[in-house]
């Protein structure tokens, strides 16, 4: 892999992981499975991830596509994308969590929650939809599609194992280092939402000076 292709997938990795979050993830699944078995749980774990990475994997094939039907300019997506990463970012860094309490309500009365609230909207949200057709938009090449297909099934590994591990992790770190973890991983993305506004009003300001 050239350094150019390394850089890509570092930051797209780095944006991907920082929305997505599965950390953030940890509690809300230990306190949505406690009244399942051992095994239960990493079948949740499993069937969690595998929607997610479906959500995903079809934003990334068809995100070019959706994008034409509805007249999006890239620029219009980075800017609200940016301003979307903002939110999630600020919600993160004023410790919020990402299921209202009605919600919380809903999901521990469903049978099943791998897909709702798991996969969506707690994993593979809106922001993380917004990272992934950015990501697309900014492939030169078609040799940037693999690296941004490995990078969202990395996530997506990366979030079964965080909820595999959920119970451990929760144990183990407490809740200040989880939440300490989670404002680091706020300020990431509050820089990369600043970043995607940024690359999306520059080309509309160049364009109107040069108007």
């Amino acid at each position: 892999m050239s350094n150019e292709y390394l850089l890509f997938f570092v930051g797209s990795f780095v944006s991907l992981f920082s929305i997505v979050d599965p950390m953030l993830a940890v509690p809300v699944f230990v306190s949505l499975t406690e009244k399942y078995s051992p095994q239960k749980r990493i079948e949740i774990a499993e069937q969690a991830s595998i929607y997610a990475l479906g959500v995903m994997l079809i934003f990334f094939i068809a995100g070019g596509l959706i994008l034409k039907f509805f007249g999006i300019s890239l620029e219009g997506l980075r800017i609200a994308g940016g301003l979307m990463i903002i939110a999630s970012a600020v919600e993160m860094l004023q410790k919020k969590e990402r299921l209202l309490p009605k919600e919380q309500d809903e999901s521990e009365a469903k049978d099943d929650i791998s897909f709702s609230p798991l996969a969506m909207p707690l994993l593979s949200g809106p922001g993380s939809i917004a990272v992934i057709i950015g990501m697309t938009t900014d492939a030169k090449t078609w040799l940037y599609y693999p690296v941004i297909l490995f990078t969202i099934i990395l996530v997506a590994i990366l979030c079964y194992i965080f909820l595999r591990l959920a119970p451990m992790i929760s144990q183990k770190m407490g809740s200040t280092a989880m939440s300490s973890f989670n404002r680091i991983m706020g300020f990431i993305l509050l820089c990369i939402g600043v970043q995607y506004i940024v690359n999306g009003v520059m080309p509309l300001l160049k364009i109107a000076f040069n108007s």
